[in-house]
C-alpha cells in the first residue's frame, strides 16, 4: 500500500477553523543625536531592542496559544534521516460487530520535520476476558508526511466461535493498536502539511435497513501523482471529541471536481459527532 510520491499531503479537517493572532511590541533605546555614546551604542542597541522584540512577541504568541514552527535545518534533516521519530498513534476507537469483527479508527502522526514514513504498519491485537489473543493482524497504510495527520479506519478481527460447542462469535474484551515503519522505508521530502481535500459534508441519515448513511463531496484541489482515487474516512467521536470507530470508502476524484461519496455504517455504536477526512489512495494501495 505505497503511495507514489506525491505533490502534497491529504488531509481534509473538521467543518471549522479557528484563527489565534499575535501582536509584539518594540522598546526604543535612546541618546544624544550624534553623540559618541550614541555612535558607540548603536548596534549593540540594535540588538537588544531585536531581542527584546523577539522575546515580547514569543511570550505573547505564547498568550495567544500560537506556536510557531520551527524550519527544518542541515543537521535536522541529517538526523532524521540517520534516526527519524516513529509514528504516533495519538487516538484510536473501536467497537465489535456481532460476528466478532472489529470495526476501528486511528489518529496517526509524524513528528519528522523532512522524513515520509513509506508504508507503516499498523499492528491490530485483539484480547478476550482471560487476555488470550483473539486475533493478531497487520495492516499496511499508505504512507505518512512529515508533520502529519492522517485518520485511517479499518476492519480486523475474527469470526471464529467462542468454542466447539458454540455458535456464538468471539467478541475480543480489549484491543490494542500500535503502529510501525518498516526499516529502510523512510524518505527525504521537503512536502508538508497542506490541505488538498475540500470535503462538504453532506450530513446522516438512518436508512430502512438499520444503518447509518453518511453522505457529502469531496474535492482533491491538486493533482496528486499516481492517485486518482481518494479514501474518505468518516470518524465517529463521544462527547469528548474522543474517536468511537469510523468507516471508509474508495471514491474516483479528480482534481478541481467535486465527488460524491456514500459510506454506510452498519452496526454503528451511539456517537455525539463524526468528522470526515479525505486522503489520496494510489493503485498501490489496493495491493
Amino acid at each position: 500500500m505505497r503511495i507514489r510520491t506525491m505533490g502534497m499531503v491529504a488531509l481534509s479537517g473538521l467543518f471549522a477553523l479557528s484563527l489565534a493572532g499575535c501582536a509584539a511590541s518594540s522598546t526604543e533605546s535612546s541618546a544624544a543625536p550624534g553623540s559618541p555614546e550614541q555612535t558607540q551604542a548603536a548596534p549593540q542597541a540594535v540588538e537588544q531592542a531585536d531581542a527584546q522584540k523577539d522575546q515580547q512577541a514569543g511570550e505573547q504568541a505564547a498568550q495567544d496559544g500560537v506556536v510557531t514552527a520551527e524550519p527544518a535545518d542541515g543537521a535536522t534533516a541529517e538526523q532524521e534521516a540517520a534516526n527519524p521519530a516513529e509514528l504516533q498513534i495519538v487516538d484510536s476507537g473501536w467497537f465489535a460487530a456481532d460476528n466478532g469483527m472489529v470495526d476501528f479508527a486511528v489518529k496517526v502522526q509524524n513528528p519528522n520535520k523532512t522524513v515520509e514514513a513509506v508504508d507503516p504498519v499498523i499492528e491490530v491485537v485483539g484480547k478476550d476476558d482471560a487476555g488470550n489473543v483473539i486475533f493478531d493482524e497487520t495492516i499496511e497504510t499508505p504512507g505518512v508526511l512529515p508533520d502529519s495527520t492522517y485518520y485511517y479506519s479499518y476492519v480486523a478481527g475474527s469470526t471464529a466461535s467462542k468454542g466447539t460447542d458454540s455458535t456464538t462469535s468471539a467478541k475480543p474484551a480489549t484491543v490494542d493498536f500500535a503502529i510501525t515503519t518498516p526499516e529502510g522505508s523512510w524518505q527525504a521530502t521537503e512536502q508538508k502539511l497542506a490541505d488538498v481535500y475540500a470535503v462538504a459534508d453532506g450530513g446522516a441519515a438512518d436508512t430502512q435497513f438499520g444503518a447509518k448513511e453518511f453522505t457529502g463531496t469531496v474535492t482533491a484541489s491538486e493533482q496528486l501523482d499516481g492517485a486518482d482515487q481518494s479514501r474518505v474516512d468518516v470518524i465517529l467521536l463521544d462527547k469528548d471529541g474522543k474517536i468511537e470507530g469510523g468507516y471508509f470508502k474508495i471514491v474516483d476524484t479528480e482534481p478541481g471536481k467535486a465527488a460524491d461519496y456514500d459510506i454506510y455504517a452498519v452496526g454503528a455504536p451511539e456517537f455525539a459527532s463524526y468528522a470526515v477526512y479525505a486522503s489520496p489512495w494510489a493503485e498501490e494501495a489496493a495491493e
